[in-house]
């Protein structure tokens, strides 16, 4: 009898099956990353129509670099996304700390309110706030206005600190604290005792202790909001068109919706914007590879901060922010879908269900609620198991170019969203065998599972190297093949992660605008864009009615995801421990 080494080797390309099948991936990810980076970069330089003849030039460069709105909109996408990001870094230091290291009541109910403000769709938040903060006919100027000293209401969502107040309460303020809160659980409670003891302040111990040491942590959950702001698109084009403020996303699209679009402009935009961000790329990898936070060691110790009389005041305050951040924001938008005009209370007739008669007959509103959903399990399924493939591969494979395919899975997480979707409008316009996929659901799917291929692939990495050897190994021993051991014993072990990955990609499946915006036609027009349109053009009631029907969806789907995941034993972000 053969005796079969369990001692994990060196996969050779030509001896082993699962060798060829890495190599196979690596070069498929390889050219649907990089070829449409490549292209951008490439045809930014193609001077001439679409479809006629065109030459190699610099002419885009010339026109776009001497046009003084594309110096203004990035301007605008600079200021915007440092602005939001330095003020939401601020916030989520103290809200994280709170929830990690203090005895706060409900902390656990706090850290949920953040997934939950995540879950909602951005510009179903958006129309919310446009209901509070319109300045002709917004709740809080109507209010305002009732004061006898008070003739004009102050505020006014359509303007650049109302950009960056949606962006604050939609994802840049709750993502960095579920991002830090992990951090600070690891901190080691000896080195703020230590502070303590020589008689330092809370604060000052927080400023000069605690801060330097989660320094690494913070700078690199800083680059990811920064990389991530600078890809935001439906916010910006819904408040910033009527007061004329433009980004370099909504350049980019409006560029591409003039007759004839002009692809060159558009290309140079997203290639200055890759030259903007390929430093910050950079220092994100410096960092999170670098970075040592050794705070966690042999003698770690937790410890809870007591907030004494500071206990119920916070909490009273966390309280009324988390239902801002989302309880008011649905019921808002909800309500607006019974209003015969959008935030009118002053109309003859306040309230209708017209909006929802005229939805549950609209055809083209079925069509777009189909496609989300097929896009959404089409994309939850490519996370769940071909990402899982590549993460067994990446972790369990012993080959000399994995760490290539490690660069590869993370790439476009640091690409704009807008400008992923051009690369790929080239690729799928320009390659002959991928042309027929223009303007279908598989296109739409291969881009959302793209979009979220970095964290689906880390997530599912980390469940997996819990796994010891032995299961695969006895596997091996009975002759068992690579794809029997996977199908009957790495998915079941991973299936609680698998599900917890599938619903978070289903639930940005039916959110995401940026990465689709350019790729969407009539026939494969999925919600979000329908409530984007609808949005933009001023049938807010129509958005109102398409985004509680998204919010709903996606918020069932998660509660789904965690009762699946809870029962095969998984860990969802829970109210409770």
């Amino acid at each position: 009898m053969t005796a079969v080494s369990l001692r994990p080797r060196r996969f050779q390309l030509r001896s082993n099956p699962l060798g060829v099948a890495f190599i196979l991936t690596l070069i498929l990810v390889g050219f649907f990353v990089i070829v449409p980076i490549a292209l951008l970069l490439l045809n930014s330089f193609l001077v001439g129509t679409i479809g006629q003849e065109t030459q190699f030039g610099f002419s885009n460069w010339t026109s776009v670099l001497s046009d003084t709105r594309v110096r203004k909109a990035i301007w605008n996408t600079i200021t915007l996304a440092l602005t939001q990001q330095s003020i939401a870094l601020c916030v989520a230091l103290v809200l994280a700390w709170l929830f990690a290291r203090t005895d706060l009541p409900g902390r656990f109910m706090f850290e949920f309110a953040m997934w939950t403000a995540l879950f909602l769709p951005p510009i179903t938040v958006t129309l919310a706030w446009i209901l509070v903060f319109d300045e002709f006919n917004g709740i809080a100027n109507r209010l305002l206005q009732t004061l006898p000293f008070v003739s004009q209401g102050p505020f006014n969502i359509h303007s650049w600190w109302g950009i960056v107040w949606i962006h604050l309460v939609t994802g840049a303020i709750p993502a960095k604290v579920i991002l830090l809160i992990p951090i600070f659980r690891h901190l080691d409670a000896t080195f703020e005792e230590a502070s303590w003891t020589l008689g330092a302040s809370r604060s000052t111990t927080f400023v000069r202790i605690v801060a330097p040491l989660l320094k690494p942590g913070i700078l690199v959950v800083a680059l990811l909001g920064l990389i991530r702001s600078l890809e935001s698109f439906e916010i910006e084009w819904i408040l910033g068109s009527p007061a004329q403020i433009q980004v370099y996303s909504t350049y980019i699209y409006r560029t591409l919706q003039d007759t004839p679009p002009a692809y060159g402009q558009a290309t140079v935009m997203s290639a200055l914007i890759l030259l903007v961000v390929a430093p910050l790329i950079v220092l994100q990898q410096r960092f999170a590879s670098r970075s040592s936070y050794a705070t966690v060691t042999g003698k770690f110790k937790g410890n809870v901060v007591k907030l004494h009389r500071w206990k119920w005041p916070i909490f009273i305050i966390l309280t009324i922010v988390s239902l801002t951040m989302t309880v008011l924001p649905v019921a808002l938008v909800l309500m607006a879908t019974f209003m015969s005009r959008f935030g009118r209370f002053d109309a003859k007739q306040v309230w209708t269900l017209d909006h929802w008669q005229s939805l549950v007959v609209s055809h083209r509103f079925f069509d777009a609620l189909s496609n989300t959903i097929i896009i959404g399990m089409g994309a939850a399924f490519v996370a769940g198991i071909v990402f899982s493939l590549i993460a067994y591969m990446t972790i369990k494979v012993r080959f000399r170019w994995k760490r290539i395919m490690d660069y590869l899975v993370w790439l476009p997480s640091a690409v704009p969203g807008i400008v992923l979707g051009l690369g790929y409008l080239w690729l799928f316009l320009g390659v002959p065998f991928l042309r027929p996929l223009y303007g279908t659901l598989g296109i739409l799917i291969f881009v959302v599972s793209l979009s979220v291929m970095t964290l689906t692939t880390q997530m599912i990495k980390s469940s997996m190297v819990q796994l010891g050897s032995e299961l695969e190994q006895a596997s091996q021993v009975c002759g068992a093949s690579f794809q029997y051991t996977f199908r009957r014993i790495i998915i079941p072990l991973i299936l609680p992660t698998i599900v917890v990955v599938a619903t978070l990609t289903f639930s940005n499946a039916a959110r995401v605008t940026s990465y689709v915006a350019l790729l969407t036609t009539t026939g494969n027009q999925p919600l979000s864009m329908f409530q984007l349109e609808a949005a933009a053009d001023g049938r807010l009631e129509l958005a109102s009615t398409i985004g509680v029907v998204v919010t709903f969806l996606t918020l069932g789907v998660a509660l789904v995801g965690r009762y699946v995941s809870s029962r095969f034993g998984g860990v969802m972000p829970a109210a409770h421990k």
